[in-house]
This record gives structure tokens, sequence and C-alpha cells, in this order.
């Protein structure tokens, strides 16, 4: 049986005999201990003992009868994700570049998943998914660049567009010398430089169909779309095409000083279609998106600034190491929510319920993700 240890970003303080104050995730956490078994049970969490042992320990220092508190207590212990399994193998799913690579991300996993799950196949399993990302301008830099971080080894990424001087102050894959150049092919040039080991199949593609998204998404895990043209058509072909090949999605755009973004799940959430008929006719927001559809769109240049990229591509690809690693539920399905520049804060501004009559996904089925 495993040994059983308080994970190391768990700090615990002597303020008073008389409770155990834990600091854990900037929370603070304090406990009445009148009784000391708290802080004798906490000294046992040093991984020299497994479950068994820890009961017997604890057993031993007050009486066979008490020992059912020292079972109550692992319990919530495993429950708040303090502890972990002392030995926990890799067991080969990585190799040794990869876990001094990726350490980082390791330990932040070994924060977030539940007490006996393996930090090392989380980390495999990003690295091993296949990811499509449509879109290669503002946000589509910032969210390559951390699908590289994050170690995201298979990518196939879209855009059809050039580099021109105005995208610098938000492209950040790019530079002066780059101009003129295909953002598809630079992007690739840039991130296979800071991450080598990394396969990336790169389209020049302008979408103009259904089956343009269909020949991007084929075969992958997970579609992040922030293209934003044709702004009338793209979120429609996205939906459908993925309904139609069950694969997870997650959206994104800036619109001047918010940003919006969600995400779907193909069989489990609802679609965008669910959304919009979720919409009653005489909604003004139903007319806005049917204005939309028709191609209403700014005449100007759009706004935009790294700062607000930035942070929606870090939303983006956070909602995206939750459904490629399964280690917590989805944080943006049945609903678009939005991060505004003038308080920084993030709100939802609207929801949904999966339709079950919806044309476009009632037919879709994810059974990992149920």
């Amino acid at each position: 049986m495993e040994k059983v240890k308080l994970k190391s970003t768990v700090l615990i303080y002597s303020i008073n005999k008389k409770s155990v104050t834990l600091r854990y995730c900037s929370e603070i956490i304090n406990i009445d201990d009148s009784l000391g078994d708290i802080a004798f049970f906490f000294g046992l969490l040093n991984g020299l003992y497994n479950e068994s042992e820890i009961i017997e320990e604890f057993s031993k220092k007050y009486n066979s009868e008490y020992s059912q508190k020292a079972v109550e207590y692992l319990e919530t212990v495993k429950d708040l994700g303090l502890v972990e399994l002392v030995n926990v193998d890799n067991q080969n799913v990585l190799d040794d570049y990869e876990i001094k690579r990726w350490s980082r991300n390791i330990e932040f996993f070994n924060v977030i998943i539940p007490f006996g799950y393996n930090k090392y196949e989380v980390q495999s399993k990003i690295c091993n998914s296949r990811v499509a990302l449509i879109g290669c301008g503002g946000l589509g830099s910032h969210i390559l660049l951390e699908l590289a971080a994050l170690g995201i080894k298979n990518l196939v990424i879209a855009d059809f567009d050039e580099i021109e001087l105005s995208n610098l102050n938000r492209q950040i894959l790019y530079k002066e010398d780059d101009i003129g150049k295909k953002k598809v092919f630079t992007a690739k040039e840039r991130v296979l430089e800071f991450s080598s080991r990394m396969n990336i199949t790169a389209l020049d593609k302008k979408i103009s169909s259904k089956d343009d998204i269909k020949e991007i998404v084929s075969g992958v895990d997970l579609v992040i779309c922030v293209a934003d043209k044709p702004r009338h058509s793209m979120v429609k072909w996205l939906n459908s095409v993925c309904c139609e090949l069950n694969i997870p999605y997650i959206n994104g755009g800036l619109d001047t000083k918010r940003s919006n973004f969600y995400s779907v799940i193909p069989g489990v959430s609802g679609c965008t279609e669910c959304w919009f008929s979720s919409l009653g006719d005489s909604l003004l927001q139903k007319k806005v998106l049917q204005e939309d559809y028709l191609g209403k769109d700014y005449k100007m240049p759009a706004p935009a600034l790294s700062a607000l990229v930035s942070i929606t591509a870090g939303i983006m690809v956070c909602e995206a190491i939750k459904l490629l690693s399964k280690s917590q539920h989805a944080g943006l399905t049945n609903k678009r929510k939005s991060f505004i520049f003038d308080d920084l804060s993030i709100v939802t501004e609207e929801k949904w319920n999966k339709n079950i009559d919806c044309l476009c996904c009632k037919n879709s089925r994810n059974k990992e993700y149920a």
C-alpha cells in the first residue's frame, strides 16, 4: 500500500495550541484543535505511513474507538486535495527531457487532480493530444505559444493572412522583418524555435465553407477558433462541423474593450444552436445576432490591445487544459463569459442549456466527457 504525505504546496502554521492553520492555494484554513488530535494527525502525513498505518498510529495515541476519527480526517484531506501518494511512478509515459521541461506543469497538475491520480499521466495526455487552432493573428499567436509552453506536441494551425506592421501591437510571434510573410508559416517557424519537438501542420487556407473547417479539424481532440472572418458564417460552420465530428471546441474573440469566450462539448453541453434557439424571437440579442449573420461588422480597423488579447488567450488555454486533461470540469460550457477592461472583471453574459431536440447536436456523442 502506497505511503501518503501532505503536498509540498500545503503550509502548516502553529498560530496557537488550540487550532491548526493551513495555507493552500492562497486560501487560509483554520481548524479548531482543542484536543490536539488534528495536529497529531497532520504530523502523521509525513510520507512514512500508508493509510492503514496512519489509522493504526492514531489509535495508539488515543484509542481504538477513536480511530474512526482518523478515517474521517483522511477522507477529508483527500477530498480537499491536500495529500498525495509518496512514490508516484512516471511509468515511462514521459522521458527525462519531458519531465524536466514540463516539471512546473506537472506540479501544477498535482495541485488540481484528485487524490490517487498520476500527475505524469496528465502531462502525457496533454502532450499527446492533437489540437487545431484556427487563426494565427492576435489571439492565435498568443494561444499558439501558450499551447507550446503547455507541452502540446501535435498541432494543426490555419490562417490565410499576411503579416502587416499594424499587427505588431498584439501579434507577439512576429517581428518587423516578417512583414509581408504568411502568418501561418512564420508562426510555425517561431514556435518550433521555442519547442523543437512539436509536430505542426501549417495550412495556408482561407475559410469559405464548412468543408474547409472539416479539412482542418478532422482527427483532432480539440478545436480552438479565434478567426473572425467570415464573421457571419464562422460560428455556424464551426459548430456544425464539430457537432458532426464530436469534437469539443473553444471559441473566443475581442469586441473593443471586452472579450468573449465559450466552449462546447458536443453531446454533453449545449451548442451555439441550442443557445440561439433559447433566445426569444423578440429578444434584442437575437436580432443583433441575425444582423451579424448577414455580415454586420466594424467599418474601420477594430480596436485591439495586447494586454486584453493576452488575458483572453490565457483564459481560453485554461479551458483547453480542462478539456484535454479532464482534470476538472469545463468552465465555459453552456455560457458566454466576458472579460471587461473597465473593472477587470469576468462576468457571465448569457447562459443556455442543451436542447434535446437541437437539429445540430442531438445526435452528438462524447462519452468520455459525460
